[in-house]
């Protein structure tokens, strides 16, 4: 019978404390740039049971192999897209697991957010070692007791509130991130095709210089010119194989860049394959400001002002204090038995959470001048960008239509007015001079704008594809 009325009275405390807050703030949706691909959102976890069993959200993982670890794509040995570069590098990136680890650890965080104090156990032995008949046990009282702290103020829900936000600005983390390493790739994969371009160029060219150079050793033989003349084309041809091995270092560098990023120590790829002359006119200025607020960096600023307004809900909680219910079994020496309970309640005389309530009214205010500023910047961004992504669509288009067309016939016509007599050798080297150089400077532009473009699509968090180009020129 006593057991049952302490067990009576050890469910009517843990009741009271049994209701527990729904689960009402979502993570937010990845970008459209790059929605695509798979990301490495969480490593394997120990807890996975345990969050199922307590009710709170868990990001998805990745099926895991069979040594727990989370599967990587394989290391690519022919013809490397943009598409499998980014698909490693999110897989594999270093720095991106990083963030990985700091979503399930926001997770851990919410679970633990959501316990409630735990039940306390105390037995209580009185009225013995006295004097006067109550030196012994025999007439001692004993209590068994169980006590139960009950969180008034909703602090458990609020508690638990702002766990969530937390994870969710964990989330806006990992999706600022995940761009970050989309831009990234793209940037070092468009500088491995400048890099193959320039080579590809500065082969043509030994091979164009190398014909030339048989030009002139014939008409040094026949007499017709100054054997000067053989060694200007030697100095030529020398500089040209100079530039051959400058680039192909430069362009082992920008490979070995690109592997790094899907933690490879070096390129086992052969070539990447991709397009620079994909070029486009920039979408309209406005349309780009408008589309920023995609922008994780700034979408996640909603998140951090509802997160800095449940800490200070928390702290503002902390001023209600909480009871102690506290029930059990007390048997007397006599063999009788009763019901003991009781409630305990602190006398908030001393710890009242002014300065904790004060620091978190100042940070929900720091929050807010921190979002006009990231708007600000966000801003500044977009243009920035947008110019740097019109002067080089610009570049590109005037290389194409006046520069390249202008050098090529200059150095058509005096290669063929060398072999006529017309024209010196100093002039057809200004020529040929001149033709690389625009050459040069067009695979520069065209990187320039694929950079740009990444550079965009990170601010507006979509493929520049999805945007509809400006047909009222440039607006700046």
């Amino acid at each position: 019978m006593d057991w049952y009325r302490f067990a009576i009275v050890a469910g009517w405390a843990l009741a009271l404390a049994a209701c527990g807050p729904s689960n009402d703030i979502a993570p937010p949706e990845p970008r459209p740039l790059g929605r695509e691909f798979i990301a490495l959102s969480s490593p394997p976890s120990d807890y996975a049971d345990a969050t199922a069993r307590d009710g709170v959200r868990g990001t998805p993982e990745i099926p895991a192999d069979k040594g727990g670890q989370a599967p990587l794509a394989e290391e690519p040995f022919g013809t490397l897209t943009l598409q499998q570069a980014l698909a490693l590098s999110l897989m594999r990136s270093p720095e991106f697991a990083v963030f990985s680890y700091d979503t399930r650890a926001a997770e851990a965080r919410t679970l633990q957010a959501g316990y409630r104090p735990n039940p306390e156990i105390s037995v209580l032995t009185e009225d013995f070692g006295g004097n006067r008949g109550r030196g012994g046990v025999g007439q001692s009282q004993n209590t068994l007791a169980l006590s139960q702290a009950v969180e008034l103020g909703a602090k458990r829900t609020k508690r638990l509130r702002l766990a969530r936000l937390d994870e969710s600005l964990a989330a806006w983390d990992f999706e600022a991130k995940r761009l970050d390493v989309f831009v990234e790739v793209t940037k070092a994969f468009v500088g491995v095709l400048s890099a193959q371009r320039k080579l590809d160029l500065a082969t043509a060219t030994l091979g164009i210089e190398q014909q030339f150079y048989g030009s002139v050793n014939d008409r040094v033989r026949a007499g017709k010119v100054s054997p000067i003349e053989q060694r200007r084309a030697d100095v030529t041809l020398a500089n040209s194989h100079i530039a051959i091995d400058k680039t192909k270092r430069e362009l082992t560098v920008a490979r070995d860049k690109l592997a790094a990023l899907w933690s490879g120590r070096q390129a086992h790829f052969a070539r990447a394959e991709g397009d620079l002359n994909n070029v486009a006119p920039p979408p309209p200025l406005e349309r780009l400001v408008t589309l920023a607020a995609q922008n994780p960096d700034l979408a996640r600023w909603t998140t951090e002002i509802q997160q800095r307004e449940a800490r200070l809900a928390v702290e503002r909680s902390k001023n209600v204090p909480d009871i102690t219910l506290q029930g059990g079994i007390r048997r007397y020496g006599d063999g009788g038995s009763a019901i003991v309970a009781g409630v305990g309640i602190p006398l908030p005389v001393f710890g009242l959470n002014r300065g904790n309530i004060g620091e978190a009214q100042m940070q929900l205010g720091k929050g807010h001048a921190q979002q006009r500023a990231a708007e600000i910047r966000i801003n500044a961004a977009v243009r920035q960008s947008f110019e740097q992504l019109a002067g080089a669509y610009d570049e590109v288009t005037t290389l194409r239509r006046d520069v390249l067309p202008a050098a090529e016939a200059a150095f058509n016509g005096t290669s063929i007015g060398y072999r006529d007599g017309k024209f010196g050798l100093l002039e057809v080297l200004d020529a040929r001079r001149a033709q690389t150089d625009a050459q040069s400077r067009l695979v520069d532009a065209l990187g320039a704008y694929q950079a740009a473009v990444a550079d965009v699509e990170r601010l507006t968090g979509q493929s520049l594809r999805d945007v509809p180009p400006s047909t009222m020129g440039d607006k700046r």
